[in-house]
């Protein structure tokens, strides 16, 4: 007899106090998807909206790097389950703070278990957002995503202008909306103006009714950048994000 996992009713409790989830999914790698999570938290953050972030990329997790976060400084604090750190106004959970930047090759069962351990145990409190960094592809932690938060989330896709990159993203939306999951929208990143590649893509999602939340500009700052936030608020990058992305998301969401 099939039973349910009871750490699906404890994960229900503890996004209960959460008013929005954002997993931010691309089916390719590459895309530019962690900075597009950072810069997304960041703006939000910035907005005035109390914001956490998960990063669920357990086998490369990398969104301490870009948003300037020492796991050997910064450590949860166990409160019947944990807490996150509130760092630059971001409330910060990732498996880092456990195994720093050592390899994690977990696979399969592993993923699942570790996945709704996090889940159950870190808690969020009040928050206006929560931002959720997905590993790329169909892993078994996005399928679980979609299976568990697919009814109280709304994913927002992130793609790059280039060909290589629109077949997965296009697969990836119609996936969820095959199990009734309507995302807020596709993220063109590292777009560049005026290229005839970039309108080619443009048209070739619109062709398959995948609605283009915004662009983000190509910005080679951004790398160099990493670690600072005070600097990533600068780049073209953020400024697209937080005057476009932002603004689209939450009027998408309802949110004034």
């Amino acid at each position: 007899m099939f039973r349910e996992d009871p750490r699906e009713t404890i994960i229900k409790f503890r996004l209960r106090t959460i008013k929005h989830i954002i997993p931010i999914m691309s089916y390719k790698g590459g895309v530019g998807k962690t900075i597009v999570s950072s810069l997304l938290a960041i703006s939000l953050s910035n907005l005035g909206y109390r914001v956490g972030v998960l990063d669920l990329d357990f086998t490369n997790p990398s969104l301490h790097k870009i948003l300037g976060i020492d796991p050997s400084e910064a450590k949860p604090r166990e409160e019947k389950g944990v807490v996150p750190p509130e760092i630059n106004g971001l409330s910060f959970m990732s498996l880092v703070y456990y195994i720093g930047d050592n390899p994690a090759p977990f696979r399969g069962k592993e993923l699942y278990e570790i996945y709704r351990e996090i889940l159950s145990i870190t808690i969020w409190g009040e928050k206006d957002f929560l931002i959720i960094d997905h590993p790329p592809g169909l892993t078994d932690v996005s399928l679980d995503t979609i299976n568990l938060l697919g009814k109280i989330s709304r994913p927002l896709i992130i793609s790059s202008i280039s060909k290589l990159a629109v077949s997965p993203t296009i697969n990836l939306v119609k996936l969820l909306r095959e199990v009734s999951i309507e995302p807020l929208g596709v993220v063109l990143n590292m777009y560049r103006d005026n290229t005839e590649i970039s309108f080619e893509i443009e048209e070739i999602f619109r062709r398959n009714r995948i609605d283009l939340l915004g662009k983000i500009r190509y910005d080679p700052d951004i790398e160099k950048f990493i670690g600072s936030i005070d600097k990533i608020r600068e780049t073209t990058a953020y400024n697209d994000v937080r005057e476009n992305i932002v603004k689209e998301v939450l009027r998408r969401l309802g949110v004034s």
